[in-house]
């Protein structure tokens, strides 16, 4: 319901949302194990380090990709980072992204992780409607999962995004 221009928008920018992990040392990034809570704070360091990367800018392309940047890890409920922002104060890109995000996560194997099935990363991401997500839009992605899905499994890679988690 946003419009095409604000989906094009979205499609352009979204890809940027970890470009703040520029700023991460790739030993905490592909640790396969825990983080302690000090890698942990410097993970959570990424979406402002991202915002600052693309810097503030008129143009609406850029200025769209560094509120992504700097939002997708804010949470509905307000337990999100780094600014600890609540519900509709989240720029709806930002909730977007979250949402993308954390089904690219669970879908796909990490260093610290497996691959998890479809059934497993909704349900975790249903636990979380109201919580991390904002229910409106969790319902939106539910009602286009198998095209998720289906453009997952057209792009998956040799990381295993779909095939592994089956």
């Amino acid at each position: 319901g946003m419009g095409p221009e604000a989906v094009q928008l979205l499609f352009q920018t979204a890809a940027l949302h970890d470009v703040g992990k520029i700023g991460v040392p790739d030993t905490i990034l592909l640790k396969p194990g825990p983080l302690t809570e000090e890698e942990r704070a410097h993970i959570r360091l990424h979406p402002q380090i991202g915002a600052d990367i693309i810097g503030k800018h008129d143009n609406e392309l850029l200025a769209a990709a560094r509120t992504i940047a700097l939002t997708h890890h804010e949470r509905w409920d307000g337990t999100g980072y780094p600014q600890g922002l609540q519900g509709e104060q989240i720029p709806i890109f930002g909730r977007i992204v979250a949402i993308a995000d954390v089904f690219d996560a669970l879908m796909t194997r990490r260093p610290y992780k497996p691959a998890l099935s479809a059934q497993q990363s909704l349900a975790i991401m249903a636990d979380e409607r109201g919580k991390h997500f904002d229910p409106t839009l969790l319902d939106c992605f539910f009602a286009q999962q198998f095209e998720v899905l289906r453009i997952m499994s057209l792009y998956a890679d040799e990381r295993g995004a779909v095939g592994d988690a089956a």
